[in-house]
């Protein structure tokens, strides 16, 4: 996952300059521009919605996430870092349809947090119809 590549590809696609996305997120150009570089990888989650409000797009499209769900293989334990965990929510439309979260609010703990509960509950449920027989 590239998130930076995907900002300058999707905003390049929109037709948006540097200036003009980063006036309308309140940010300077040359944040903007590191993020798109991934000279910083650590972008704050509400810039990440406000990123996807001034691009006209998703979560999912911005972190490069074409919808499909992660394999087993690639689930951690644990989520220990902010972007991996909210690629992860991002990754189970199901949490969108039912919201009670702002991205908006949350920092970068509460996200792993909620991550890790979320990856507990789905072991939990997967554990116990794996048991189960037809």
């Amino acid at each position: 996952m590239n998130i930076g590549k995907n900002i300058k590809e999707i905003r390049k696609k929109r037709g948006y300059t540097l200036e003009e996305v980063a006036e309308k997120l309140g940010i300077s150009i040359s944040t903007l521009s590191r993020y798109e570089s991934s000279q910083i990888t650590k972008i704050p989650l509400g810039i990440v919605d406000g990123l996807c409000t001034v691009l006209g797009t998703t979560t999912q499209e911005l972190m490069g996430n074409s919808g499909s769900v992660l394999p087993k293989e690639e689930l951690p334990s644990i989520f220990d870092n902010a972007e991996e965990a909210m690629a992860f929510v991002i990754k189970l439309p199901i949490l969108a349809a039912y919201g009670g979260y702002d991205v908006k609010n949350m920092s970068d703990e509460t996200v792993i947090q909620f991550a890790n509960e979320i990856l507990g509950q789905l072991k939990l449920v997967s554990y116990k119809y794996k048991t189960e027989k037809d």
